[in-house]
């Protein structure tokens, strides 16, 4: 089978959907498809061309094997400002249909978001006569309403409900990556056995439990007995990272507790100023690491955080958490209990969960677990476990590959039997 799969973000990008789209790629082509793949240039999260790619229109380039043609992308100087970021979206779901314009495939696989790629989908679906399917990674708007980016009511807001309505109604079928996604698309009435729970995945072999004294501890000159707690990730208003900076302040008289803050994006600015108005010394910025040098870095913490603003429910659900899991570290969450992270956090005791935009909270749970190892060690177990049952690379794909077989075979029955009938017609006339 022939697939064209379509996503914003792909290798060599290492964080957000980059990484998980391409290994849906290549486990495609392992089964023995042949895949091509539409993207746009790398530009995560920095929001800049990355050197090496700057100044081009359209380019193509092989990445283990599998044909990756690149298209335009429009980037924004201010990328909080919402017709910015709705440009941003639309100049890629404009540029890949255009790039995608003759290209021939039986299936048409697209990465969410961009909401406005399903159109680009949809169209080369018709175009190709082969079913769309539509993952969706973030729903989108409610996540920019969620974080206050977009207000319900106005009319960017309206016209992406429109826009869901349309490109939700229209695809072959749809995956989502938890089952707080499904109940969402639920609610705005698309059928339940449209949708299919497709999580995300992960290579427990390349990110797995180590000594916390190792390599990145030297490199940082971070004592063998002080108490790490990590950020690693994208650096956006989503994450509500104010609150992890809140708490380095709450705990600055512990000399042993060191934060670490690892990540790029458009809101590290206004971090580090507010870390230079508290005068912490307790809390480090450093950029996004390679990604071979990544579970070395999660190993050397004792715990790995997370936090989202108070809006945040049904909306997210990071893909940092299975790198954690991996890690074997327990994770600190500053999220809602009841949003899609704070529930299957505590569900499976991977972590402690304290209430979003609460530093007091967060630092006291931070003491629990630097006096309490027991602890430390079996929640940071329990998220090894759950990775291994849940979310191991090769079982999901597996899965999420049958499922797009599945869906294809199905569309190829159905124009089979209108062939049928058509040529039946003709006959009894």
């Amino acid at each position: 089978m022939r697939i064209l799969l379509i996503g914003l973000n792909y290798t060599p990008e290492s964080t957000s959907i980059g990484p998980y789209t391409a290994d849906l790629a290549k486990h495609l082509q392992n089964e023995g498809h042949e895949v091509l793949v539409s993207t746009a240039f790398p530009c995560h999260p920095q929001w800049k061309i990355w050197e090496g790619y700057q100044g081009r229109y359209r380019m193509h380039e092989t990445i283990d094997g599998i044909p990756v043609q690149r298209t335009w992308l429009y980037i924004p100087k201010q990328p909080r400002k919402a017709l910015q970021r709705i440009l941003f979206d639309c100049s890629f779901a404009a540029s890949a249909f255009l790039g995608n314009l003759f290209t021939r495939v039986d299936l048409v696989v697209v990465i969410s978001p961009p909401l406005q790629a399903g159109l680009t989908g949809w169209l080369l679906g018709l175009l190709n006569g082969a079913p769309c399917f539509f993952h969706i990674k973030d729903l989108v708007p409610d996540a920019a309403i969620a974080v206050g980016a977009m207000r319900e009511g106005q009319w960017p807001v309206r016209l992406a409900h429109a826009l869901e309505r349309f490109v939700y109604g229209r695809m072959a079928g749809i995956g989502v990556i938890t089952p707080g996604f499904r109940n969402n698309l639920v609610r705005k009435g698309v059928p339940a056995d449209k949708i299919a729970l497709l999580p995300d995945y992960i290579d427990p072999g390349f990110v797995r439990p180590g000594p916390s004294d190792n390599e990145f501890r030297a490199a940082h000159n971070i004592p063998p007995d002080a108490f790490v707690a990590m950020y690693s990730g994208s650096v956006a208003l989503k994450q509500g990272l104010k609150t992890f900076v809140e708490t380095a302040a709450q705990l600055r008289a512990y000399s042993d507790i060191l934060f670490y803050l690892i990540g790029e994006g458009p809101y590290l600015g206004e971090l580090e100023s507010l870390s230079q108005t508290f005068g912490l010394t307790n809390l480090r910025f450093l950029p996004l690491q390679p990604r071979p040098a990544l579970p070395l870095q999660l190993a050397a913490a004792d715990a790995l955080v997370v936090t989202q603003t108070k809006a945040v429910t049904d909306i997210v659900f990071p893909g940092k958490l299975l790198y954690y899991m991996a890690a074997g570290r327990p994770i600190l969450a500053a999220v809602s209990s009841e949003s899609e992270t704070g529930s299957f956090i505590s569900e499976h005791q991977v972590g402690l969960v304290t209430p979003p935009e609460d530093a007091p909270s967060l630092a006291a749970a931070i003491l629990r677990l630097k006096t309490n190892r027991g602890l430390t060690a079996e929640l940071g177990a329990n998220g090894r476990n759950v990775c291994l049952q849940m979310f191991d690379r090769s079982k999901v794909l597996t899965r999420f590959t049958a499922h797009l077989e599945t869906l294809a075979a199905g569309k190829r029955r159905r124009a089979g039997t209108v062939a049928k009938s058509t040529r039946d017609m003709g006959n009894s006339v």
